[in-house]
């Protein structure tokens, strides 16, 4: 079936098929996300020394479906990485990570989601140490990044999950402070509705470095079921000349999810006044 959401290019997030009950599995979500109207897959996945290159390839095409991004964060839970630590082991080898995550997006031509691995206040309660730290380790990955022609899309995460750079603000400043092609932005409905003021009003003044955003419902369960506006946000995008994806993630529900995935597109589809096809 033919993409069907008009310009905004709709991609859909999920787990790397290592995290599948069986190879058949994986495939058969991204034939079903062809199937619903997705232009791309993201993946999340956890170390790309880990990660099954050749046959990830060989699934994608069949599908038809290209790789917009790689999400890096899972690892701050399952392995401690770190950027804000006291600890330069930890530090150090989060840095490393992340520069095999550059190479790999190189490879790929996709973008880099960064945002969890900053880390928590538990990890430095010093927020201008733990600050200093992430500022300096991200210009250092940044520096690569632009090196290899890759971007880093660094993503505003609510206060909750990371101690620093919650807001659009406060990442669109790091973002102009570090200067280098390979540092850019991106944004997350979720997050933004626990963090901004305005949902929208903030997207016209990064339009020149965002490269990355997660649609996301104020739930985190199956777009629509939440209270968020996706013909507004999708409206700003549009506004601002985002051209980049939109990548669809639900965190949160007891569905199945192919049933997630299109049933997120029919509410795509339906917020802009299309029929479901």
């Amino acid at each position: 079936m033919a993409s069907s959401h008009g310009p905004i290019k709709l991609s859909y997030v999920i787990s790397s098929p290592s995290s599948a009950a069986s190879w058949g599995e994986f495939e058969g979500d991204l034939a079903c996300m062809k199937e619903a109207g997705y232009d791309a897959v993201e993946l999340q996945i956890a170390d790309p020394a880990e990660f099954d290159e050749a046959r990830v390839r060989r699934s994608l095409d069949t599908a038809g479906l290209p790789l917009s991004a790689f999400q890096t964060g899972s690892t701050y839970a399952t392995r401690g990485n770190c950027l804000s630590t006291a600890k330069p082991e930890v530090r150090a080898r989060t840095v490393l990570l992340l520069r095999s995550f550059v190479d790999l997006s190189v490879r790929w031509k996709s973008v880099i989601v960064f945002g969890s691995l900053q880390g928590r206040l538990s990890d430095e309660p010093d927020r201008e140490a733990g600050r200093a730290r992430i500022v300096d380790a991200l210009t250092e990955v940044c520096r690569y990044a632009t090196e290899k022609g890759a971007v880093l899309a660094i993503e505003p995460v609510n206060h909750m999950e990371v101690g620093w750079h919650n807001t659009i603000a406060e990442v669109a400043g790091m973002v102009r402070s570090i200067g280098l092609p390979g540092a850019r932005m991106m944004i997350d409905t979720f997050h933004m509705n626990l963090e901004e003021r305005d949902m929208i009003a903030p997207i016209p003044g990064i339009a020149d470095i965002l490269a990355h955003a997660h649609l996301s419902e104020t739930n985190r369960d199956v777009l629509g079921t939440g209270h968020w506006d996706t013909q507004a946000f999708f409206q700003a995008l549009g506004a601002a000349g985002y051209a980049g994806f939109c990548a669809v993630g639900v965190y949160n529900t007891r569905l199945p999810r192919r049933e997630c995935i299109t049933r997120s597109m029919r509410a795509v589809r339906q917020s802009r006044g299309k029929q479901d096809g």
